[in-house]
């Protein structure tokens, strides 16, 4: 894997906590197949950078905030699992989850993110990814910590 790979998380989560849509989305690809936390528990994929925005959207009308936290990036060839956490705050009921634990497992083509899925559960992550918790290999260069703020994300 390229350092390339490991290097499109870390620019999505930092457009992210930016609110920066246009430069989150150019790092996905045109086919980009995305499913984030709510979509996994509730079996939706997002596909095509249309249906990303509307998840942007839908985040930004329903949460005050709504935070990932990328700390462990874990280069497995072709694809890139990271460990970390998430908060957020529901806007109408006041909400708040803290240091909820996620496992985040990218897929790439073209330079592009072509595949993304949010795991709650570390273990259904690693057997998506064919592995075992000891296949991990370590961590790939400097932790991506990003400390979360109630800055709002998009």
């Amino acid at each position: 894997m390229s350092q390339e790979n490991l290097e499109i998380p870390r620019r999505l989560i930092d457009a992210y906590n930016r609110g920066d849509v246009d430069s989150f989305i150019a790092e996905l690809h045109p086919d980009v197949e995305w499913i984030p936390i709510m979509a996994a528990l509730e079996g939706r994929v997002y596909r095509g950078h249309d249906a990303v925005r509307r998840w942007l959207d839908d985040i930004a009308a329903h949460w005050d905030y709504f935070e990932p936290c990328y700390e462990e990036y874990h280069d497995l060839g072709d694809r890139v699992m990271i460990y970390g956490r998430w908060r957020a705050r529901a806007h109408t009921s006041g909400v708040v989850l803290e240091n909820q634990p996620a496992t985040w497992l990218y897929e790439f083509s073209d330079g592009k993110a072509v595949w993304m899925r949010t795991f709650t559960d570390r273990t259904e992550a690693l057997e998506a990814a064919g592995l075992s918790p000891g296949d991990v290999p370590a961590a790939s260069g400097p932790p991506g910590l990003y400390e979360a703020a109630d800055s709002g994300s998009p």
